[in-house]
């Protein structure tokens, strides 16, 4: 395997190269083929570990790059993010007064173990999320489908508003028209699955996970690495890509980027200020690197329920106390200030609100004044964050703008599993550094997700600030509905104004995506709402050494001699 000679000729690459530095531009370049072609193992990475591959439940961004090369549904998104179909034979037919939509299967789709993929294993799976006992975070993206709360209270065995019609056709009912209806019927929640697979793995099945998608998982190393293989009853099996996908979890962005720059990675994603700096302005790499806008947003998260932060003035204080320059300057300019809820690609982003969240030391001294602590807060804060020496950055920024205003952070870093699990319960975390990526593009997925009440559950909520007001719930709840553009939008704004002034978060950034990939790496791009997305790479094999000085490798000779042809 071709990661295994790789890791081979890095460690001779060690020995005799000591700390000189990696080659300045691609060290290996594609063959020349001009069509796509199967093939090849892709290497990719992250810096955090893979939680688990059902979708029902692993809804992380780690778990959800392997999570697209298992799985595939429905719907989807292409890369201007218009929805198409997918598993579904084309987009749905929906009725006149917008409740009710009717999807076709593709004919001849099956699963991974064999079996065809049919109308009732929608249902089923549907269902499966949908049940209490699963404690899915996808439930409140279809709180209106009809008989919702008589299944979930176990008055019905099945959602009456989920009915299969034929072998291939199934149909939604829903109490009112909702907008973000389709958009959730494209999110990962939704992927079919096979019920006997949870039949066979009742405690497990995120570790044995079965899907109708591009991959399957070949081998699961925990903390270490996953390998996917190409999937030959896949619907689209005559679409060339990678034979295999090589998936290494919690290796640093630092080893990463050398490893990336030595040939020994496929796809760089994260860097260092200084590694990100070196890629900017290396020539050399400009035609295999790209960028595009996160589709996110970062902050601290303050829990709503927990002292100090069930008082409102100290949120707004942690809020004007931040300077998101400076946070930006720390990172070589990645980040993108932002003192609101929303992205400045979503509509009901504003940039006249009147409550923004901006850097103001002496407003928020009045804050902790009206709060009741003019003198600051004696008792220390604990602040969650997770692996990696980025998140430790933050704390130290985040420390340095509260110790400012009288106000002492302690930080606790913990695993990235731990992290989603305990800031997701109530009453534990009283802040954590926190972020959020879009799942579609629309304001919900921002405000319904991460301030709707529903959502602030006891434990796997995904409201981690705890936060609750009946206003915003209600504004969520109308533009969820409201069939008209322009009044949806407007409810946006009010409730993004709503919760940029109550500050369960101090907004700090969106981020601004930089990734790069090696020359032999075909047809990849950004995608505007996957993270990593890799299910249509191909490698352009057998990828061919780029020609070097001999002033750059005085051990070039030697290197020719050592095993798998050197690096």
């Amino acid at each position: 395997m071709r990661s295994i000679l790789r890791a081979s000729a890095l460690c001779w690459a060690v020995l005799l190269l000591g700390c000189k530095e990696p080659p300045r531009g691609p060290r290996y370049r594609g063959d020349g083929n001009a069509h796509a072609r199967a093939g090849g193992t892709l290497v990719v990475h992250h810096e955090a570990d893979v939680r688990g591959l059902d979708p029902a439940t692993s809804y992380d961004e780690v778990s959800q790059i392997a999570i697209k090369l298992l799985f595939d549904g429905l719907l989807d998104y292409d890369y201007e993010l218009n929805l198409i179909p997918r598993i579904a034979s084309a987009l749905p037919t929906i009725s006149e007064d917008g409740k009710t939509f009717t999807f076709h299967l593709k004919r001849g789709v099956r699963f991974s173990n064999g079996r065809e993929l049919v109308a009732e294993d929608v249902r089923w799976s549907m269902e499966h999320m949908l049940a209490p006992s699963t404690s899915s975070p996808g439930v409140g993206f279809f709180s209106l489908l009809v008989g919702l709360s008589e299944f979930a209270e176990g008055h019905s065995p099945h959602v009456s508003g989920i009915r299969v019609l034929d072998r291939y056709t199934i149909e939604f009912e829903l109490t009112a028209a909702d907008q973000t209806f389709l958009n959730a019927m494209a999110m990962p929640f939704t992927y079919p699955v096979p019920r006997e697979n949870y039949a066979a793995h009742p405690t497990d099945v995120a570790r044995n996970p079965v899907g109708a998608g591009a991959y399957t998982l070949e081998e699961w190393e925990p903390g270490v690495r996953l390998i996917f293989k190409r999937n030959p009853r896949y619907f689209e099996a005559s679409t060339p890509r990678a034979d295999r996908v090589l998936y290494e979890v919690n290796l640093q962005r630092e080893s990463a980027f050398l490893r990336f720059r030595n040939g020994d990675l496929d796809h760089a994603h994260r860097f260092t200020p200084a590694d990100r700096l070196f890629l900017r302005r290396s020539t050399q790499w400009a035609p295999y690197r790209v960028e595009g806008s996160g589709g996110d947003i970062w902050g601290l998260a303050m829990n709503c329920e927990m002292a100090p932060f069930n008082n409102v003035h100290v949120r707004r204080a942690v809020a004007f106390a931040m300077d998101r320059e400076r946070w930006s300057r720390a990172r070589n300019y990645a980040l993108r200030p932002i003192g609101q809820a929303l992205p400045p690609e979503i509509p009901g982003y504003s940039t006249t609100l009147s409550s923004v969240q901006s850097f103001n030391r002496a407003r928020a001294r009045e804050e902790l004044a009206l709060a009741g602590y003019p003198n600051g807060i004696e008792a220390p804060v604990t602040m969650w964050i997770s692996e990696g020496a980025t998140g430790t950055l933050y704390a130290e920024l985040a420390q340095a703008d509260l110790r400012a205003i009288g106000i002492k952070l302690e930080i606790k870093q913990v695993s990235f599993s731990i992290y989603l699990q305990q800031t997701a319960r109530a009453h534990t975390a009283q802040m954590s550094l926190a972020g959020w990526n879009q799942d579609f593009p629309s304001a919900a997925t921002f405000l319904d997700i991460l301030f709707h009440s529903r959502n602030a559950r006891p434990a796997d909520a995904e409201n981690r600030a705890f936060y609750r007001n009946a206003s915003v719930d209600a504004l969520l709840d109308r533009a969820r509905t409201e069939r008209d553009s322009v009044l949806r939008r407007n409810l946006y704004e009010q409730a993004n104004e709503i919760v940029t002034r109550d500050a369960p978060w101090a907004f700090l950034f969106t981020s601004i995506r930089i990734e790069a990939y090696q020359p032999y790496v075909r047809n990849y791009r950004i995608h505007g709402l996957w993270s990593e997305f890799y299910r249509d790479v191909w490698l352009d094999l057998p990828r061919q050494r780029v020609a070097m000085r001999a002033a750059q490798n005085p051990w070039r000779n030697l290197a020719a001699l050592m095993p798998f042809g050197g690096l």
